[in-house]
C-alpha cells in the first residue's frame, strides 16, 4: 500500500505553485520585471515543496520504504524495526487538551527513551526514521504487519485517544 506522506501539505503545495505560476504568467504578459521575478521564486519554491510532499510511503510484507515516482529509497525491513508510533507534533503544554497538532506514525529502527521522542518531535522531520501523516486508516495498514501495539507517544491517555479518533 502506498501513502502520501502529508496529503494536505501535498494539496496546499499544489495550490501555491498554481497560484505563484499563473501570477508569473501574468506578470510577464504584462512586462513587469519585479513581480515576475518574485513570482518566479516563490513558483520555484512551492515546486520543491511539492516535490517534497508528494513522496510516498509504501508498506508491505517486506517493511517500509520511501519512494517518488519510480524511485525507491530507504528501505526499512519490518525486522530491522524496532518502534512504531505516533508522534504528535505540538509537544508543548496546553490548556485544552482537545488540541493536538499534526499526528505522524514513525518507524524507527532503535528504540527510544521518552527523552528522545520529545527531541523528535522538536526536531521534525526525523532524518532516519520513515514516517507519514496519521489517520485511523494508515494504522490498521501498519498494525496488518506490525504484530505489536504501537507506542502513543505525546498521547498518555488512550481514553482520549479513542475520544479524538473515534469516527
Amino acid at each position: 500500500m502506498r501513502y502520501l506522506i502529508n496529503p494536505v501539505k501535498a494539496l496546499l503545495s499544489l495550490f501555491a505553485f498554481i497560484l505563484f505560476l499563473f501570477l508569473f504568467v501574468v506578470s510577464f504578459q504584462s512586462h513587469k520585471i519585479i513581480p515576475m521575478v518574485l513570482y518566479a521564486v516563490l513558483s520555484v519554491v512551492y515546486f520543491l515543496l511539492l516535490c517534497h510532499f508528494t513522496k510516498y510511503l509504501e508498506i508491505d510484507e517486506n517493511g517500509v520504504r520511501n519512494r517518488f515516482l519510480w524511485k525507491s529509497y530507504n528501505e526499512l525491513s519490518w525486522d530491522k524495526i524496532q518502534e512504531v508510533g505516533i508522534a504528535n507534533m505540538k509537544v508543548m503544554k496546553n490548556a485544552e487538551r482537545t488540541k493536538v497538532g499534526e499526528l505522524y506514525l514513525y518507524f524507527s529502527p532503535e528504540s527510544m527513551t521518552e527523552k528522545e521522542r520529545f527531541h523528535m518531535c522538536l526536531n521534525w522531520p526525523p532524518k532516519e526514521k520513515r514516517y507519514m501523516r496519521y489517520s485511523v486508516k494508515r494504522l490498521k495498514a501498519v498494525q496488518k504487519y506490525w504484530e505489536e501495539k504501537p507506542v502513543l507517544a505525546w498521547l498518555k491517555e488512550e481514553a482520549y485517544l479513542d475520544r479524538y479518533f473515534r469516527r
